[in-house]
């Protein structure tokens, strides 16, 4: 049997503008063509596409029960997340980030302070049985659990032998990139990061530099390059691929989208190779589609492209 992920991290709603000519002035307006609403926060996206991947996935994170903290628990339980240990105040505002998405990257507004509340007391995962994997996400957003993930590290590692756990930092919306991560990097099994967090983290200036270095620490880095493909390591064996070709329409999660695919193939002991062809493919369908999540056109082709893989 395939055992279960727990996921820890963040989620809100994602209000993504895309189709847009140029970035809007102060005082100014412009015209996005299409816009979407969706699951948002790293955690969320890629509980979801885990989940709709075939593996049995477990979010914990924080919301409102407000109108979006409501959409977010549907939307989750239609993509098959459990969403049994969120965390739901009365009080507050569930999260929500607006993305205006352009053909090479995306500018983000966030407001997401109920969800960077979230607290190692509110973390209760101890009576769910079959957990084999946890994933970390948006470690510099979870503000109260900073200091706390070490310890919560060793907590599930008491209550679940043989647990794997991988994390993915995103970005540091504070732009210091402390060192003090390098003590959640000791305690993991897989560290999922973008070019631009793989230097800043390891302050290299050479991306391959920055690989070697967090190798040093984690058995399995893999480093996303968007447009150029990723490059990772695995011990002493070395992985590079170059992007896929796609009829691109929205960045919005690709980088969670390439995590869960990987994530699902480690889950499923497929090997490294295989779960960064997997990852590659996730990460490249993800762009054709408005939103982070996506739709059932999406996962119905992004599993036909999945049994292909050798």
């Amino acid at each position: 049997m395939t055992k279960s992920c727990l996921v820890i991290g963040d989620l809100n709603v994602d209000l993504v503008l895309n189709e847009l000519k140029g970035f809007p002035g102060l005082g100014k307006e412009i015209v996005a063509r299409n816009h979407f609403i969706d699951i948002g926060g790293s955690g969320g996206i890629f509980s979801a596409v885990l989940s709709e991947l075939g593996i049995n996935t477990y979010i914990i994170s924080k919301i409102s029960n407000d109108f979006l903290g409501q959409f977010l628990i549907s939307k989750l339980k239609d993509y098959g997340v459990n969403t049994d240990k969120l965390v739901i105040k009365e009080s507050d505002e569930t999260g929500i980030t607006i993305s205006l998405s352009y053909k090479k990257d995306k500018y983000q507004i966030s407001s997401l302070n109920l969800v960077s509340s979230l607290n190692a007391d509110e973390v209760i995962f101890e009576n769910i049985e079959d957990i084999g994997h946890v994933h970390f996400s948006s470690y510099y957003m979870m503000k109260n659990l900073k200091a706390d993930y070490v310890k919560l590290i060793n907590d599930i590692k008491r209550n679940y032998k043989n647990v794997t756990l991988s994390l993915d930092t995103n970005d540091d919306p504070e732009n210091k990139w402390g060192e003090e991560i390098y003590k959640i990097l000791r305690n993991i099994d897989i560290f999922l990061a973008n070019k631009r967090e793989a230097l800043k983290i390891t302050n290299e200036s050479n991306i391959k530099d920055a690989l070697n270095k967090l190798s040093r620490v984690i058995k399995t880095v893999v480093i996303k390059l968007g447009s150029e493909g990723y490059i990772a390591r695995d011990g002493e064996n070395y992985y590079g691929g170059d992007q896929l070709s796609v009829n691109f329409k929205d960045s919005t999660g690709a980088g969670d989208n390439f995590d869960s695919g990987f994530i699902y193939g480690y889950i499923d002991n497929l090997n490294v190779e295989k779960s960064l062809k997997i990852a590659n493919i996730c990460g490249a369908k993800s762009v054709e589609y408005l939103g982070g999540v996506g739709n059932k056109e999406k996962f119905l082709s992004l599993k036909e492209l999945i049994r292909k893989v050798d």
